[in-house]
């Protein structure tokens, strides 16, 4: 059986969405990969469907604990919660920024040969970029590129690129999802296992890579190396902390935390409160060091800096409490994941500070952070 959906972005105006078939055994996270390539997102963020009482995600050590029945998307196929035409669902993915998605099973169609599994039928409008604030961040982009008057025109401008709002590829949609058939669609799996043609060379795997390097003389891999500096800044950052080490690391570490800084209380003007600019650049710095320590620093200072805010303006929004508490559970996550347990002593004063400091905000912001506290089990 053939299932058909519709995904609607929730609050989008004019509506952002898509119409796209997929195989009825598919699994939850299936599904997910599924809706982040039709819609355009990018797979950075968790996500979770909520179907009546139900609630399916990858379990992570820091939602063990729901009022909802919770249920692994690993292991849930969807035929075993889609079960009648017109049945709904909310797939929400990136809890920070928080995308609510409506998902409908518009109908349930018999196999055919002809149809292409997984693939997308249609849909309106592109989807808004990651870390862009949510859908009220999103249309406050869209209004400062609506007009070059605008103070922020040329930081919005730059940010976005050539970002178009209502551009939509089925094309490339499809052939993501025909490049990618073997993980999306369980039939597809099957048909792999019994083919006989010998695969093909077209993917460079570590151990090619390898092998290919080794064949390389002293002078081609100072050339290959210095063209991959020259791509792009990502690239020349991996490659400076790999050959200067330590000193590189804390000067990007200095420079993103200024970067973070500035999103919040700048030096001059008025806060941006860019969000989703200031996750990039922890991001981006984590990608790049692979260093924990000062990754962890990083989240904690904006989540600081985020309380630090709120107690100087007063109450902000529920899109950027969300975001707070967010990369509060990260940090929370990331402490009681760490083999060095002496990194409880060198943060726990902070993210018990962090609780005591929010107390009185509203929102439900202190509770939340209290919750997430409890799971790092230091007494507060």
């Amino acid at each position: 059986m053939i299932y058909q959906f519709k995904v609607m972005l929730e609050d989008s105006k004019p509506p952002i969405w898509r119409r796209f078939l997929v195989d009825r055994n598919i699994t939850f996270l299936q599904l997910h990969k599924t809706l982040q390539a039709v819609m355009g997102w990018e797979d950075y963020h968790l996500f979770e469907f909520n179907l009546s009482d139900k609630r399916i995600v990858v379990p992570t050590s820091d939602s063990l604990e729901s009022a909802q029945k919770e249920l692994d998307a690993n292991k849930e196929k969807i035929d075993q919660h889609f079960i009648f035409e017109g049945q709904k669902a909310t797939y929400i993915y990136d809890f920070g920024d928080y995308w609510a998605h409506h998902l409908v099973l518009e109908k349930i169609l018999l196999d055919d040969e002809a149809m292409i599994v997984p693939s997308c039928l249609e849909g309106q409008r592109n989807c808004p970029p990651e870390d862009s604030g949510g859908i009220s961040g999103y249309e406050y982009m869209l209004s400062v590129l609506s007009n070059p008057q605008d103070s922020e025109y040329e930081d919005v401008s730059a940010w976005l690129g050539d970002f178009d709002p209502d551009e939509f590829h089925k094309e490339k949609i499809n052939q993501y999802l025909k490049r990618n058939a073997s993980k999306l669609n369980p039939k597809q799996v099957m048909k792999k296992k019994k083919a006989v043609k010998k695969k093909t060379e077209s993917k460079l795997t570590i151990p090619k890579l390898k092998k290919h390097l080794k064949s390389l003389s002293t002078e081609e891999l100072i050339q290959l190396v210095t063209e991959c500096y020259k791509l792009n800044n990502g690239i020349k950052d991996f490659l400076t902390v790999q050959f200067l080490g330590d000193n590189v690391i804390e000067e990007l570490f200095y420079a993103c935390q200024e970067k973070v800084k500035n999103e919040f209380f700048p030096e001059r003007g008025e806060p941006k409160l860019r969000l989703g600019e200031a996750k990039k650049a922890i991001r981006e710095f984590e990608k790049i060091t692979q260093n924990e320590r000062y990754s962890i620093e990083l989240k904690l200072y904006y989540v600081e800096l985020g309380v630090e805010f709120t107690n100087a303006y007063g109450d902000i929004d529920e899109r950027f409490y969300s975001s707070i508490e967010s990369m509060y559970k990260t940090v929370i996550q990331m402490l009681n994941d760490a083999k060095n347990r002496e990194w409880h002593d060198l943060f726990g004063e902070r993210v018990r500070a962090v609780v005591k400091n929010t107390e009185g905000i509203g929102w439900g912001f202190h509770d939340s952070l209290a919750e997430s506290y409890d799971e790092l089990g230091i007494p507060f």
